[in-house]
């Protein structure tokens, strides 16, 4: 699915893809505009997390729920998020970063059974339009602009101890990346060096600590969607 922005107009509306036939269509719009949003899939439903409206910085999420399709209402996050990360482990939602209205490196948790937020540990950096995946229990997020530069660094999230880890970095910062998981290896595609675009390729492995070359894209893409089939 896909929602955002469109030619400076904030929307709500949501498009679906089917594999089979390789079609879009429309489904039921949100019930507030989004861009810069974070989206998760949690227990066959699509969350909807923060992002921007065109005047505020939201906290507010809601869920599409395909059974009776449509979008109900959720807990709100502590903070207002745009330009952030999430992700899913051990059946809670992260939101990770961000901005609302400033850089942030603060971490939040949401626990469906509750319907609630805690905030847990921060990363050690601050960061927006990062890359993050999770794998092997646990989250990692890398790149991303703190509010002064580029970065190269990558954390190590353990949800069982509440605490970041460096790891190695990689070769280059990078912005506006796309990042997905591929047999436990965490692919890093393209983004902003700080001086150009990227159509280039990493690949960390965590059991190694280290970062491999992949072959590079056609083209050279920043803040795009990414994700493993």
């Amino acid at each position: 699915m896909r929602q955002g922005i469109s030619y400076r107009r904030h929307e709500s509306t949501v498009e679906r893809w089917d594999p089979d036939s390789n079609t879009w269509s429309s489904v039921e719009h949100m019930a507030e505009c989004r861009s810069t949003l974070g989206v998760v899939v949690l227990a066959g439903e699509l969350y909807a997390l923060g992002g921007y409206d065109g005047q505020y910085y939201l906290q507010s999420v809601e869920k599409y729920v395909p059974k009776v399709k449509e979008w109900q209402p959720v807990a709100p996050m502590t903070k207002s998020r745009s330009c952030f990360a999430t992700a899913v482990l051990d059946g809670m939602v992260y939101a990770i970063g961000g901005y609302g209205p400033a850089h942030m490196n603060s971490v939040e948790r949401y626990d469906p059974s509750k319907d609630s937020w805690d905030m847990v540990a921060p990363m050690a950096d601050k960061r927006i339009n990062f890359g993050v995946g999770v794998m092997l229990g646990f989250i990692f997020v890398v790149g991303g602009h703190n509010g002064v530069s580029h970065l190269s660094s990558i954390e190590r999230y353990d949800p069982h101890q509440n605490q970041w880890t460096a790891c190695r970095p990689m070769n280059e910062p990078r912005t506006g990346v796309g990042s997905a998981v591929v047999d436990n290896y965490l692919y890093v595609v393209g983004g902003h060096s700080g001086s150009s675009y990227l159509n280039t390729v990493q690949r960390y492995d965590p059991i190694t600590d280290s970062w491999h070359d992949s072959s590079g894209m056609m083209y050279c893409r920043c803040n795009f969607g990414l994700t493993a089939l």
